[in-house]
């Protein structure tokens, strides 16, 4: 690996966020076309390596180092901040599928234990709250799109996290297939 791979890979290992290519060329001192190149090469690598990291190009040219999302029930309890927990999740993806969405209008729909998740969400910041009359708006954040790997244009993060849903379900479906025909 040449210095420009690896000052741009430690760029993104340190940062625990997505960082533009305009940062990460100003870091290396490279144009951003060369810097893309870098970047493509890098993610190339990661791929070819089939590890636990992967590194994901996002909209607006931001690039973010993170944990493949396979991995992430296996290793999710060490996860500093620890991870949401399978009932927040759900109101999270509820929230996602179909915002902007009334706090009111989710509560009577998922029950008066969605205050508590609305809560953590808040304050890891993947969703907003704003007031809206009686109520709050509530809708998915940048660092919510970020952080799952989404557009964070509404409709197409709606998409992906359908076509994610389903991926999830599928392999859920043949693991467990697959289980029942070795305990046979």
């Amino acid at each position: 690996m040449d210095e420009d791979m690896i000052t741009v890979e430690a760029a993104l290992y340190v940062s625990g966020r997505a960082l533009t290519l305009e940062e990460l060329a100003d870091m290396i001192g490279k144009s951003q076309s060369t810097t893309q190149k870098v970047l493509d090469n890098l993610s190339f690598e990661y791929s070819k390596r089939e590890g636990a990291l992967e590194v994901v190009a996002l909209p607006k040219d931001r690039y973010v180092m993170q944990l493949k999302p396979e991995l992430t029930p296996r290793v999710g309890k060490l996860i500093p901040g620890g991870l949401l927990s399978f009932a927040t999740l759900q109101t999270l993806v509820f929230i996602a599928l179909k915002q902007p969405i009334l706090q009111s209008e989710l509560v009577a729909l998922r029950g008066t234990h969605s205050y508590d998740h609305i809560k953590d969400l808040v304050d890891k910041k993947f969703i907003e709250a704003a007031p809206e009359g009686r109520s709050k708006l509530l809708t998915t954040t940048q660092l919510f799109a970020d952080y799952f790997g989404l557009d964070s244009d509404k409709v197409k993060l709606k998409a992906q996290l359908k076509f994610k849903m389903k991926k999830i379900l599928e392999d859920q479906g043949e693991m467990s297939e697959s289980a029942g025909i070795t305990n046979i």
